[in-house]
């Protein structure tokens, strides 16, 4: 199965471990917005919390993204040889995020019409759900620069506001690593020069974090839901990659300590230091959600980098899987982290088109499990089919960005 459902990396070796936390990241989304099918005194009930947990889902997206293109560039940093090559780096990065985004878009925003019309803070009724007619509109959705005109925010594909930041992350990212390169080349060291992009983009992300919960703090609730998410430049600004480069940044640190530790010739780790990470990443998050909500993004971001070191760095073992990557590679969250990406573009207008439909279970607290299971029943296979003869059709196109280092870790191996 894995050899027929993946496809190879355009550079190294896979990673174990990473398409069931991509599983994991996605099927949070889908249970968070399932919020969206309860009534108010659900969503602030008992299963607050989690809703809350899930809610860091696409934290865990941003951060993964971090780690994996961040990578190859420190890799090749830290060995001397030559950076991936940029131009096949970009090819490659379109054609993981518009052929399926294209065809998700035209399916549900021109034909289907379960959409936003005008954005999320303008509700689920008829004069915000539906088709999208408006030319300039539909080109700034197809392009995904909707999120840089205020009065186009949050409209089209409900999650397609992360796709812009992510691709503005993409045109970020080879700067980054050349800067870090320069930097080497001037005499500064290796860690340090490497750091200085990540730790910049910290700043940056967190302190608008910190400016954007003070400013919302004095707002009422529909004026703060317009600051964040309405047809205002506030909301251009918060929805930004500026606004999350720090969850970026986490997984770019995580690439250069695991980069790092390959390179001092690390080759097993114990056991318990893979636990004490995901262990402290657990009580970081809890922490974060009793004591610093406003930030608990960028306190979700650190600990999903723990957990990442810990999935990737190796086994105590030599001839075993990482314990940790082992569990993810099991099948149930593997293969929906495979296709995790149509499950991010496809869910929100699944369910849309239910509640507008009137086809679900309710509102009450019994109703979330039985939507959860309503909405996967539609969204897996959608998903699947989208994987299978849209996404892996184009992933295959993609070109190799460059030579991995031989002193790469063989990462990838067979799990018992």
């Amino acid at each position: 199965m894995r050899d027929t459902i993946t496809v190879r990396p355009s550079w190294g070796r896979r990673l174990a471990g990473i398409e069931g936390l991509r599983g994991v990241a996605a099927l949070s989304v889908v249970f968070y917005h399932l919020g969206l099918t309860a009534s108010f005194q659900v969503q602030t009930g008992p299963l607050e919390i989690f809703f809350t947990l899930f809610n860091q889902g696409l934290t865990l997206f941003f951060v993964l993204s971090g780690f994996l293109l961040y990578r190859p560039f420190v890799a090749a940093i830290v060995q001397g040889a030559p950076l991936p090559s940029i131009r096949r780096y970009a090819y490659n990065r379109l054609l993981r995020i518009y052929p399926a985004y294209i065809v998700i878009f035209i399916i549900t925003g021109l034909i289907v019409g379960s959409v936003y019309l005008i954005g999320s803070t303008h509700g689920l009724g008829p004069d915000n759900i539906g088709r999208l007619t408006d030319p300039l509109q539909i080109a700034a959705n197809v392009l995904l620069v909707q999120m840089f005109v205020p009065q186009y925010v949050m409209s089209g594909l409900p999650v397609s506001w992360s796709l812009t930041a992510e691709l503005t992350f993409y045109f970020v990212l080879p700067w980054v690593a050349l800067l870090a390169l320069r930097l080497v080349r001037k005499g500064s060291g290796k860690t340090s020069a490497m750091v200085c992009g990540p730790i910049a983009m910290v700043v940056a992300g967190l302190g608008i974090t910190l400016w954007a919960n003070d400013a919302a703090s004095r707002m009422s609730p529909v004026e703060s839901a317009n600051f964040g998410f309405g047809q205002s430049g506030s909301a251009v600004l918060l929805r930004s990659f500026l606004a999350q480069a720090d969850l970026f940044a986490y997984g770019m640190l995580a690439a250069v300590v695991v980069v790092m530790l390959h390179e001092r010739g690390l080759e097993r780790v114990q056991t318990w230091v893979k636990a004490t990470l995901v262990i402290g990443a657990i009580l970081m998050v809890l922490l974060g959600i009793e004591f610093a909500r406003p930030i608990l993004s960028s306190i979700s971001g650190v600990a999903a980098a723990l957990v990442l070191v810990a999935v990737v760095l190796p086994s105590s073992r030599r001839d075993d899987l990482n314990r940790a990557a082992r569990v993810l590679e099991w099948f149930p969250f593997r293969f929906p982290g495979v296709i995790s990406y149509g499950i991010y573009l496809w869910h929100l207008p699944i369910i849309f088109w239910l509640i507008t439909h009137r086809q679900t279970f309710g509102q009450n607290t019994l109703s979330v499990p039985l939507n959860g299971l309503l909405v996967l029943a539609i969204t897996l296979p959608l998903s699947t089919l989208t994987y299978y003869f849209v996404e892996r059709p184009a992933l295959k196109l993609k070109k190799s960005t460059g030579k991995a280092p031989q002193r790469e870790p063989e990462l990838e191996r067979s799990a018992k």
